[in-house]
């Protein structure tokens, strides 16, 4: 298992750049690194962040409160998770776009 985590500058969203990026990611990291399960977090107050997942096939499991300290203000994460039998059925997997 493993975890992708993103930052893009603002001039570079709605792009759909980091959907590309990610979807590079998960198919790289099912097909050839055969990992089962990986994990997209996001602050619950990010919705441009947490739209990815969402938007790439993973599942919603969960919330982290308190795990983000940023300018002295604590923030919850939400946690995605997708597996490998998720991922396979996904109309772009294994796609060698990476």
């Amino acid at each position: 298992m493993t975890s992708i985590g993103y930052w893009i500058s603002a001039e570079y969203q709605g792009r759909g750049i980091m959907t590309a990026c990610c979807q590079a990611l998960l198919n790289y990291g099912f097909a050839e690194l055969g990992l089962n399960r990986i994990e997209i977090r996001a602050r619950t107050d990010n919705e441009k962040s947490k739209a990815i997942p969402i938007r790439l096939g993973f599942k919603q499991e969960g919330i982290l409160r308190q795990v983000d300290l940023n300018h002295g203000h604590y923030y919850d994460h939400v946690v995605f998770g997708l597996l490998k039998d998720e991922w396979k059925v996904l109309p772009w997997a294994n796609s060698k776009g990476y």
